[in-house]
């Protein structure tokens, strides 16, 4: 029994080291790399405090709640990273800030861009994922859901920019050959 509670304990140790680094990652992006003009969208500052309570919600779980899936919990966070990273050295500061409301003046299309359109809210949503694979408790599904959606909205604003803009016909193209966040199901 004293080797499973240490076990537990080590994959606590584990998960809270590895969902800190990707909150901390989403924060640093946030107010370093996105792209910012004037103050903050009401939509900008909603999806803000939605993640930080949402993080917490996740960080309280993985202390205090028995651990269900720790591995697969590990996989989506270090998959949200990683997607995370490649994106930010992909765009260097080049997007704007989540409901911002601008449309960027290129569109991307190399690195995760390849694979999926919108790889920033996919490492997110995998981060959100983690935490209720981790500890199967049900308010962490809930706030999955909760990101997802916001996420998708954010998503779908800049898409009709781009739509209602210059780069209609490249991004008609890209949209048709490339999924929003899973890069094996049909467009």
């Amino acid at each position: 029994m004293a080797k499973r509670q240490r076990g537990e304990a080590m994959d606590k140790k584990v998960l809270l080291c590895i969902a800190l680094f990707c909150f901390a990652s989403f924060a640093w992006g946030m107010l370093w790399h996105f792209r910012r003009s004037g103050k903050p969208s009401r939509a900008m500052l909603v999806t803000a405090l939605l993640a930080m309570a949402s993080a917490a919600l996740q960080l309280f779980a993985l202390c205090r709640r028995p651990l269900g899936y720790p591995f697969v919990a590990v996989t989506f966070y270090a998959a949200g990273a990683m997607l995370f990273w490649w994106a930010v050295g992909v765009t260097r500061g080049k997007l704007a800030a989540c409901g911002q409301g601008c449309v960027s003046a290129a569109i991307i299309t190399g690195g995760p861009y390849r694979f999926v359109r919108h790889p920033f809210y996919a490492a997110y949503i995998l981060a959100w994922i983690a935490g209720f694979a981790a500890t199967g408790w049900w308010p962490l599904a809930f706030s999955v859901v909760v990101m997802a959606v916001r996420y998708h909205r954010a998503a779908r604003q800049e898409e009709l920019g781009f739509m209602a803009g210059a780069l209609v016909a490249e991004y008609s193209l890209y949209k048709k050959r490339t999924n929003m966040y899973l890069p094996w199901i049909y467009p």
